[in-house]
């Protein structure tokens, strides 16, 4: 649409930007301006690091899972339970309260499932770093 000009100061502004000089760019601009781009990441390796984030991500919630089960076979869910019906066990026996707890937990199987999702943590900040750079420097 073409918009109708409501000044003579317009007017005269548009008259003004007419009578510059055009400056023709030069023949190899485009090929200047793609050679000062980095690189584009390879779809390769941001496909493999989002298969290896679903994995590390699949691999936590399991033993996360898993993880849930152990405490539960073990009666970590049944001492919690006891402990919050009854709270004078825990204040009137602490250090027995905690030693029955700790050795109802699976320590191992819980340091592997967060070592797992911190792991898929870590991948899902990567795999969107520069994405989020893209971002941030837009605004």
């Amino acid at each position: 649409m073409k918009r109708e000009l409501q000044t003579p100061t317009d007017e005269r502004l548009e008259q003004a930007l007419r009578a510059l000089p055009r400056v023709k760019p030069a023949n190899d601009l485009a090929a200047r301006i793609i050679a000062t781009l980095p690189p584009p990441r390879a779809a390769a390796h941001a496909r493999a690091l989002g298969a290896l984030m679903a994995l590390a991500a699949a691999l936590g919630i399991g033993l996360a899972y898993q993880t849930a089960f152990d405490m539960s076979m073990r009666g970590a869910f049944d001492l919690l339970a006891d402990y919050t019906a009854q709270p004078a066990i825990v204040t009137l026996y602490p250090r027995q309260a905690f030693d029955a707890l700790a050795q109802a937990i699976p320590w191992f199987m819980v340091a592997l499932s967060a070592s797992a999702l911190g792991l898929a943590a870590f991948l899902a900040a990567r795999l969107t770093a520069r994405t989020r750079a893209a971002l941030w420097q837009r605004v």
